[in-house]
């Protein structure tokens, strides 16, 4: 029997004679819940028995002193945020100071340590720990470490029978105190600190090229564990830092599956670490419902509002896809009065009265913006703050819509906070609406989670201390990289290196020891199988191996083979094998499914696929449909380029999007489509704010300018994701990234010692080219107009932060928003043009691509305008007769595409037999 399966059954044979006596205590929460999972399977037990260290204070505090309250992390976080800005002569501290200050104290009391004398920083710091210990006695509250504290001044009082302690490592001073003032027996059973070597269990250690590479060499051992029988709650993979090995893990593990009597089960996991809720559907709702009252009705706010799902608004015209459209030709991007005027700025900048679908869409946002400021405060108490919010998702039905498991988890996790915020000792304190938004920000990201989901058909996923003292059958331990383990934080939070070595000098020791520890734990937990391994590469940094894995042995150099239980792998096989021609080899791979299933799966398999294009194809010319098409493209006298572009790109495209009015699936809300809107209102106000020329003596302040308008811009959009951040830092240059603002500033130093110069009029300007010899225009918004000082040409500029027209594509045709815009300019000013071009400005390059050149060749702009013209008015004749089935080709051209889940692409069609 393991040691882990001794102490359960030691307690198990105590407990019978004194249930009420008896306790057991671990480390960790993890290791509890174990435990009690296994003790559950043996009968009824008192669940508060089977504890940690902080839970036995809780119950003797509960037991002896009744009317002691136990405060949450949210009410020490509000506290210590007061306490901190009046002793510091502040109107407010940051979320960072509150939080080192609160890591600051429970160090010092965990380890019964003292500030250093002499410096008045320790002094503020010794009074807002004494304002606080002093506010807990006087409203008779605590902490979950004071709380420790408190109950060793009371232990005495309650009686206890015997106190298991299994593998308790290193019990800080103040767990000490606490386990000496018990009454009764006290067993301890300590932990294995050493091993002498890799056990027999091992059965290799190995190096990957890559994380990713690594983790899903992993999940296909685990698959092909599960498939032979091994139950996946016998299954731990374990790394030494889970927050950061998660989401790879819930990207990667639904890709995989398992076949179980014939049927294919998707590989699922629990985790041993807890979700933050901030980001989850629900909740991300909720708190832009209260960002979009606090922030004056920012667009990206009021687009995830009217994209939500668990809002019961009456939209009528008003998507996120249209308000994204208007917010961009009416130049807004937030204010109530702004969006209340759009409808009417719309129709002036097209220069025609107001249509009934713009005033239905002006009609349903003002009903938006009424319920937003309905019921919602911008001052008011912490209680009315979550009253009025909790009223407002009542009403808008985000209570009572049927949710996903996890969805439904963090929606009552959402209301359990704001219930908490509302009965704190600092409920009546004012906040503002602004401040109240931050405060659930922070603490749907820090405090409030949920469990991953429980299945008994679920591997586990945990760090090293949470199996320490168990035993598993199969473990796997990845990450180990020195970067990973040992990793030791040498200063206190607040203190530096020498303040943290006169108070505790043997910290780094202390840290290097424990993280020995627990890997050695984790490698003593598996009891069949066990398997070591680290990668050579993260995506952004190269690793190498701990010594703490050298030293037991050197990484072998480990290449994947193929992953059979992975899905994108087989339909990726699948590809190649039918591309050469062996379909024959399919035969025992999987997520392939045939054309015939996959036509009755869309509900199609009465349409005839075969013969020419007709109906379903979206080929309408020869149906009396068609003259519905002749007569609103007859009609119709102004186009968009990008309409235009985009028919000749896939008319199905365009007959989705343009001519139905289909809302494109994309999201909204996604980093890539919102740092284009960011980058071009930077570029605007760059030119509008930066008054000296453009010369290399002026480098390094354009620089500068452009990056504190980038930076503000991204931090207005309020995305915390490590993928906007990392976007950020290419711009700005930082995280050892080179800057492609300092890039981009060259390009522009270029253009002005050319003579180009931009006036102000000439930014984000709406333009119309009359198609000559017919009664139809184009018009657009032109990014930017430059001005040769010297010669009076001009250049139309366009902004890209993703992928350019090329050169290939405006000699087809198929790239008419320049020559059109050319076109316009020339028309409106009769000055003489330049090859437009694209100007890439992405975070990680900046380029002049001008899709006129070719080598040292120049299309003529004269020959390209006219080419344009003549592509306007087939793509107009086209739209006419009905025609929308997608182009004719080999594959997609888009691999992108939105809609490929109901195209109409040939290559669907089956051959004739």
């Amino acid at each position: 029997m393991d040691t882990f399966s001794a102490i359960l059954a030691e307690y198990t044979t105590l407990a019978k004679t004194n249930p009420l006596g008896t306790w057991i205590l671990f480390e960790n929460t993890s290791l509890a819940n174990t435990a009690l999972q296994k003790l559950r399977e043996e009968g009824a037990i008192l669940q508060n028995h089977i504890t940690t260290i902080k839970g036995l204070a809780k119950s003797i505090l509960h037991t002896v002193s009744p009317a002691a309250r136990i405060i949450d992390p949210e009410e020490q976080h509000l506290l210590f945020t007061r306490i901190g800005a009046d002793v510091l002569g502040k109107k407010r501290i940051t979320d960072t100071q509150t939080e080192n200050l609160v890591n600051l104290f429970i160090t010092l009391k965990t380890n019964k340590l003292a500030l250093p004398a002499g410096d008045d920083k320790f002094n503020d710091f010794r009074e807002i720990f004494r304002q606080y210990e002093q506010f807990c006695e006087e409203e008779n509250c605590c902490d979950s470490i004071l709380a420790i504290e408190r109950a060793a001044r009371v232990a005495g009082k309650m009686e206890i029978g015997t106190v298991l302690c299994y593998a308790l490592y290193k019990p800080t001073p103040l767990a000490v105190d606490l386990l000496l003032a018990l009454k009764g027996v006290i067993i301890t059973r300590p932990p294995v600190t050493e091993i002498p070597g890799l056990p027999e269990t091992c059965r290799g250690v190995f190096h990957y090229t890559d994380t990713r590479t690594e983790l899903r060499s992993a999940l296909e051992s685990i698959a092909a564990l599960i498939e032979s029988g091994v139950r996946p709650k016998d299954i731990a993979l374990l790394t030494p830092s889970l927050p950061s090995a998660l989401p790879l893990l819930d990207e990667l593990v639904p890709d995989f599956s398992v076949l179980r009597e014939g049927t294919r089960h998707p590989l699922r996991f629990t985790a041993g670490e807890d979700i933050p809720i901030e980001n989850l559907p629900p909740v991300r709702s909720a708190l832009a419902w209260l960002a979009a009252f606090a922030f004056d009705c920012k667009i990206d706010d009021l687009k995830i509002i009217i994209e939500s799902p668990y809002f019961a608004l009456k939209k009528d015209w008003l998507t996120a896809g249209r308000l994204e459209k208007a917010g961009i030709i009416t130049k807004t991007e937030k204010g109530r009065a702004a969006w209340r005027t759009v409808a009417e700025r719309l129709a002036s900048a097209r220069k025609k009265e107001i249509s009934e679908q713009d005033a239905a869409f002006q009609a349903s946002l003002d009903r938006l913006i009424d319920r937003l400021d309905a019921n919602l405060k911008h001052a008011g108490s912490l209680a009315g703050h979550c009253r009025a919010l909790k009223a407002d998702l009542a009403a808008l039905g985000w209570n009572d819509i049927p949710m996903k498991p996890q969805d439904e988890a963090a929606r009552h996790a959402f209301l359990r906070l704001l219930d908490k915020l509302a009965l704190t000792s600092l409920s009546e304190i004012p906040y503002t609406a602004r401040e109240f938004y931050a405060m659930l920000c922070r603490f749907c990201e820090k405090t409030t989670r949920i469990r991953y989901p429980e299945s008994g058909d679920a591997f586990f996923a945990g760090d090293l201390r949470s199996v320490a003292g168990t035993k598993i059958p199969c473990v796997f331990i990845t990450g180990l990289s020195a970067d990973r383990i040992p990793r030791i934080e040498a200063s206190i939070p607040l203190l530096n290196a020498q303040e943290t070595a006169r108070i505790q000098p043997d910290r780094v020791q202390n840290l290097l020891d424990a993280s020995r520890y627990y890997f050695h734990a984790a490698i003593i937990a598996a009891e069949k199988q066990l398997i070591l391994s680290c990668a050579g590469h993260d995506g952004e940094k190269s690793l190498i191996p701990s010594p703490y894995l050298t030293r037991l042995a050197e990484p072998e150099e480990k290449s994947p083979g193929f992953p059979a239980h992975s899905m994108t792998a087989n339909q990726t096989r699948a590809g190649e094998l039918l591309a050469a021609g062996r379909e024959n080899e399919c035969a025992g791979l999987f997520g392939i499914p045939s054309l015939e299933a996959a036509a009755q799966i869309i509900g199609i398999e009465t349409v005839e696929r075969t013969g020419p294009p007709g109906i379903y194809d979206a080929e309408f010319a020869g149906d009396d449909i068609a003259e519905a098409f002749a007569a609103a493209y007859t009609e119709k006298t102004e186009f968009a380029p990008t309409v235009l572009e985009r028919y000749r790109e896939c008319p199905f495209k365009w007959y989705l999007t343009d001519h139905l009015r289909l809302e494109s699936p994309a999201d909204f809300s996604a980093e890539r489509i919102i740092v284009g809107t960011v980058m071009h209102k930077a570029m605007e106000r760059f030119f509008r704010e930066f008054k000296q020329p453009l010369t290399e003596e002026n480098r390094e302040s354009a620089v500068s300018v452009l990056k504190e308008i980038v930076k503000t811009e991204f931090n207005e959009r309020n995305i915390k994701t490590p993928s906007w951040q990392a976007m950020l830092n290419g711009y700005l240059g930082e995280g050892e990234l080179e800057s492609s603002i300092e890039k981009i500033i060259g390009l522009e130093i270029g253009f002005y010692t050319e003579g180009y110069r931009t006036p102000e009029e000439w930014l984000e300007r709406t333009v119309a080219a009359n198609i000559i010899d017919e009664q139809f225009t184009v018009s657009g918004r032109v990014d930017r107009v430059m001005f040769n000082e010297r010669t009076r040409e001009f250049m139309v500029v366009d902004y890209k932060t993703g992928k350019s027209k090329t050169h290939k594509e405006l000699i087809e045709g198929k790239a008419l928003q320049i020559p059109l815009y050319t076109e316009a300019v020339s028309q409106e000013t009769g000055f003489p043009a330049k090859p437009g071009t694209y100007l890439s400005i992405s975070d990680d390059d900046a380029a002049d691509n001008n899709p006129y050149f070719s080598g040292k060749k120049q299309e003529s702009v004269e020959e390209i305008r006219d080419l344009a013209f003549k592509t306007c008015l087939d793509i107009r004749e086209l739209m006419k007769t009905g025609q929308c089935a997608p182009i004719s080709a080999n594959e997609c051209p888009d691999k992108y595409c939105p809609y490929k889940r109901i195209c109409r692409f040939a290559a669907f069609r089956e051959g004739e037999a």
